[in-house]
């Protein structure tokens, strides 16, 4: 489906100075694969009227258009290309398996602070390094915080909670350690 994906732009990423934002211009219109895209990933933010596909990996944060990709947080153009070349083998394989998959096109919210917040502990106890569970429920929301570092998560009382957090945390495409549950 896809042969070629060019870097039209580069500047410097707004969330992080010391990275950069590039636009990728894709050789065709790929939107009629999102909907097998957002059935195939887990934690793809997808809009159909909007054509456009969102996803997270590695910390950065992609969103396809039907002509375009765009990506941020991104350590250097040797960075770029590597996502450039990831984003065309999964686009190309999902093209490829469209038969087997069911398209979905249902939109996903992007997870918020407050589902977040509601899962930790609540006990305000600072451990993590910040003064309220809703402080650190925002970093960890914006991928600027782990889940491990919240030390009462892991208490045998709030197991249940670490786990549905997890989960959740999983499913909306953020990155953690295996080690977690």
């Amino acid at each position: 489906m896809v042969k070629h994906l060019e870097i039209v732009r580069v500047i410097p990423c707004l969330a992080d100075p010391d990275k950069i934002r590039f636009t990728a211009e894709f050789d065709r219109d790929i939107s009629g694969v999102f909907p097998y895209l957002n059935a195939a990933l887990d934690g793809a933010i997808y809009h159909h009227a909007g054509k456009t596909l969102t996803l997270r990996r590695n910390g950065r944060l992609i969103t396809l258009h039907p002509r375009q990709a765009v990506a941020a947080k991104v350590d250097d153009l040797e960075d770029a290309h590597r996502i450039l070349e990831w984003l065309i083998k999964l686009i190309n394989e999902c093209h490829r398996k469209r038969s087997t998959l069911k398209p979905n096109y249902e939109r996903r919210a992007q997870l918020t602070v407050i589902d977040i917040v509601k899962l930790l502990p609540g006990t305000n106890c600072k451990k993590c390094g910040h003064a309220t569970c809703l402080a650190f429920a925002a970093l960890i929301s914006a991928q600027r915080a782990s889940i491990m570092a919240c030390a009462d998560i892991f208490l045998t009382p709030f197991r249940a909670k670490r786990e549905e957090l997890v989960n959740l945390l999983k499913a909306s495409g953020y990155l953690l350690p295996d080690v977690i549950i």
